[in-house]
């Protein structure tokens, strides 16, 4: 027989734990750990750089599917994801985005006709240009915020972790 909902008991909701949103978290039992402060340092860096080319409207996804296209012209969507670290589903999603504003286009490969060969447009290569411009400006900005001028130091210890161990 089935139950009329209003003659079930009201449960009370839930009661508010933790911080509100609005409210200052208590992170200094991660403020030591080197993953959290690299994690905190790639989202501030991100967004950093999303303001940067809002213009372009361009994600920092997109503009390194682009320079790796100009610098190795006809890789496949497996070979991109596979060197930027996302699923093959992302990056089609990705390269079908840059291909609709006419940025890049597919061809058929000459070594596996079932991949698609991925190659910079005329556009692509005069907005990666600008592009270039403006993240030079950019890194030159996020090198002035570590307040050192020793970008290459940071660039090796940053590589080192990336090693596979």
């Amino acid at each position: 027989m089935p139950v009329n909902p209003s003659s079930r008991p009201r449960r009370k909701p839930p009661a508010q734990t933790g911080p509100a949103a609005s409210e200052q978290v208590d992170t200094s039992g991660l403020g030591d750990f080197v993953g959290y402060a690299i994690r905190r340092a790639q989202l501030a860096v991100f967004q950093e750089f999303k303001t940067w080319m809002a213009e372009f409207e361009v994600t920092t996804a997109q503009f390194s599917v682009l320079l790796l296209v100009r610098d190795n012209p006809g890789l496949n969507q497996k070979t991109l994801a596979g060197t930027l670290g996302v699923e093959t589903p992302r990056m089609v999603l990705i390269v079908d985005y840059l291909e609709n504003r006419g940025l890049v286009t597919r061809l058929a490969s000459t070594v596996d006709r079932r991949a698609r060969a991925i190659f910079l447009t005329a556009p692509g290569r005069k907005l990666l240009r600008q592009l270039d411009r403006r993240s030079a400006e950019y890194e030159r900005r996020i090198v002035e915020r570590l307040r050192g001028d020793d970008k290459e130091t940071l660039m090796r210890m940053l590589r080192h972790l990336a090693e596979p161990v």
